[in-house]
């Protein structure tokens, strides 16, 4: 067999192949077996039926799968033969067969880009400050409070204002037809608070308890597609008002809420969450900017094939969040756009992953087996009511490989940010 390799570019090749005018006959005169095997012709005995009577028969089977076997085996030795690392189907162009002729095709493929060695000197990284102070406890606590706010009744008045919670009697028409889901005998609403249309919001806002009003205005967010760009009338009854009233933060509070026995020992607590947190995101922006410098040292072509496949995975992660929050990608064209956007980030992880795998082979970075099975074992620990489906995925060797890798890029990662020279940078610290 031949075999010829043309650079198209530094992420893609082609293969001209061409396989012997012998091997395509032996192939064809095993196909003809076989099916002479099989073959139940009307006047013939299976296995005696003459080689022209199957080729009357089955000559464009036979032409198809002999083709289909020997572009498999000539594409799987020519790659072997090539050493080619390819990443996507190949794109084939096959010539005529004929059975006393060679068989020649060629087949265009990407190829994991062949990286130089990396440039690792002069490397810079930017370390943000972790400061946290007593304003950003402050609003830790003032959350807290809030998460355990009460509503109590307010008797002393009937005005509505506005930070009153009130409940109502809602109906919402169109055309004078009850709109579903916005039909409520008892529903309490935060005044001005942005739940409703502004018209009705500002109306409620000046309105007593027992007053009934209407307002038409637009459909609230959220409301079906059907009902955008129409007006609704909507009637609403005052039933009664409420105001919300926070807990006092003390000693008893911090017991309560926060399982601490004093309130200061509760604002230590918070403090070091604090603390950590944002040492945690100080290191992970130090990574980033360390490895931002990299990529921008060490540029180089990537294969498109290779984004096209992150992107699909970034897109399933963003399907998924979106579905924790009740939403989809409603169309195809919505979904185009969410690719669009997403292709950046796909060619910064793949770049990357490739950079990062090609510094640990120069680098000599290695991870055992019993680290590997520790963090497989980590994994595990962690996965909740998945456990079982996990502990299957990773009995496969691929899965275990990808772990592998992960573990190298991360290690590699953090000697080249042990190396860096490192700025560390004022950020205000908010939570």
């Amino acid at each position: 067999m031949k075999v010829e390799v043309e650079e198209i570019s530094s992420t893609e090749r082609k293969l001209q192949v061409e396989i012997p005018a012998e091997r395509v006959h032996d192939e064809f005169e095993r196909a003809f077996r076989d099916v002479a095997r099989h073959a139940k012709i009307k006047g013939f005995r299976p296995g005696r039926v003459p080689r022209p009577v199957l080729e009357r028969y089955f000559a464009d089977d036979v032409r198809s799968q002999v083709t289909s076997s020997l572009v498999q085996e000539g594409f799987s030795s020519a790659l072997e033969e090539s050493k080619l690392e390819i990443v996507s189907q190949p794109e084939l162009d096959i010539g005529k067969l004929n059975e006393k002729e060679a068989l020649r095709f060629s087949a265009r493929v990407e190829i994991r880009p062949e990286l130089a060695e990396v440039v690792t000197a002069g490397l810079h990284g930017e370390k943000p400050k972790v400061e946290v102070g007593d304003d950003n406890v402050d609003n830790v606590i003032s959350s807290l409070r809030e998460r355990f706010a009460e509503l109590v009744p307010v008797d002393d008045r009937t005005d509505i204002s506005r930070g009153d919670f009130a409940n109502v009697k809602l109906e919402a028409t169109l055309d004078g037809e009850p709109v579903e889901g916005l039909q409520h005998e008892s529903a309490t609403i935060e005044v001005a608070a942005g739940r409703l249309p502004t018209e009705v919001d500002e109306r409620l806002a000046l309105s007593k308890v027992g007053e009934t009003f209407s307002v038409d205005a637009p459909p609230p967010e959220g409301a079906p597609d059907e009902l955008k760009d129409k007006t609704l009338s909507y009637s609403i009854t005052v039933n009664s008002i409420s105001e919300r009233v926070l807990p006092e933060a003390d000693d008893d509070f911090a017991k309560d809420h926060g399982d601490c026995e004093t309130l200061e020992e509760l604002r230590a607590k918070i403090r070091t969450q604090l603390e950590q947190d944002a040492t945690r995101r100080s290191d992970a922006h130090l990574r980033e900017t360390v490895l931002n410098d990299l990529l921008s040292k060490n540029a180089f072509d990537l294969p498109p094939s290779m984004v096209a496949r992150r992107v699909d995975v970034l897109l399933e992660e963003f399907k998924y969040e979106l579905a924790g929050r009740g939403l989809q990608l409603t169309n195809s064209e919505y979904e185009e756009e969410a690719r669009g956007k997403l292709k950046e980030r796909a060619e910064r992880e793949v770049a990357s992953d490739l950079l990062l795998d090609r510094l640990a082979e120069q680098e000599g970075v290695e991870v055992s087996d019993e680290e590997l099975a520790e963090q497989i074992g980590k994994i595990l620990a962690s996965g909740g009511q998945n456990s079982d489906q996990l502990r299957e995925h990773y009995q496969h060797d691929h899965a275990r490989d990808a772990v592998r890798s992960q573990m190298k890029r991360a290690r590699t990662l953090e000697r080249l940010v042990s190396l860096a020279d490192v700025n560390d940078v004022d950020t205000s610290t908010k939570d």
